[in-house]
């Protein structure tokens, strides 16, 4: 009897139960890169949580060092729905890995217009033609490498005056954010900088002056890495939606980009974005 109990045991006992045989399935990682003085996670954790209900599949966040950084990510399959800037968002379209645009925040036609970048320089270098006549003896300062309105934006206008930003000046700093660029020459440490506009009109601290100004700069749409178990143009149709069925989504989007304005829904992101065409 105890030998005829033993064989049942163990023959129960070779078959996994079928809630231990099903895996359960990867977490999408819903990325994002670091800034300072915004919370960048809780930014984007209503957007990964509605993903996730949607779709009823586990997700996660994370935060990289730097929008290059989160390209990197994305194109190494660590991230599968990115939150990035412009700069990096023409970067991973520059790659040869195919990308999925997903929408973007469709930010009030005033504010757009004020999403603009500035050169600003110390008084004195505001006549035509000083910057490029002095420039091997100024301090350059941009926002970051990577940056859109404190970096490749303006570059491309310094280039266009013949001044490449590594050789054309006498020092050139990355201050890490916009309002630290302008008070870099606000305080005598830098010559001249780039920042966002809406930075520098807030303050426009005395002795400050602008030397330029872009034309409005639109934000980076978000992006989705294609796969098996990433469903990218489902994840459009449901940012679309989102502004209906979770608010909170563009909300903590606001409070973790300024450029975002006061845009309450998602849009198809404009032909004109889907080429790297702006970073050449």
């Amino acid at each position: 009897m105890t030998r005829a109990l033993l064989v049942v045991v163990l023959s129960l006992l070779s078959f996994a139960p079928v809630w231990a045989q099903q895996t359960l399935p990867r977490p999408w990682v819903i990325a994002t890169y670091a800034y300072p003085q915004r919370d960048r996670a809780a930014a984007i954790q209503p957007l990964a949580d509605y993903l996730g209900l949607r779709a009823r599949h586990p997700v996660q966040v994370r935060l990289f060092d730097s929008p290059t950084a989160l390209v990197d990510a994305l194109r190494r399959g660590e991230a599968d729905v990115v939150v990035p800037n412009l700069h990096s968002y023409l970067q991973a379209r520059r790659a040869s890995e195919p990308l999925t645009t997903l929408p973007v925040p469709q930010v009030p036609a005033l504010q757009a217009d004020r999403y603009r970048a500035v050169l600003v320089a110390r008084a004195g270098l505001e006549q035509a033609g000083e910057l490029e006549r002095v420039a091997r003896s100024l301090r350059l300062v941009l926002v970051g490498r990577d940056s859109a309105s404190g970096g490749f934006v303006p570059v491309r206008e310094l280039r266009r005056r013949g001044l490449e930003p590594t050789t054309a000046f006498a020092h050139l700093a990355y201050a890490g954010s916009h309002a630290a660029a302008l008070q870099a020459v606000a305080s005598g440490k830098a010559d001249v900088a780039a920042l966002a506009a809406d930075v520098y009109d807030a303050e426009r601290p005395t002795g400050v002056v602008e030397l330029w100004r872009s034309e409005p700069i639109p934000p980076g749409p978000l992006l989705c890495r294609p796969a098996a178990d990433v469903p990218c143009q489902q994840f459009a149709a449901w940012l679309l939606e989102a502004h209906d069925e979770a608010p909170s989504v563009m909300a903590a989007l606001r409070a973790g980009w300024p450029e975002f304005g006061d845009a309450t829904v998602f849009v198809p992101a404009p032909t004109a974005l889907l080429t790297p065409a702006p970073l050449d």
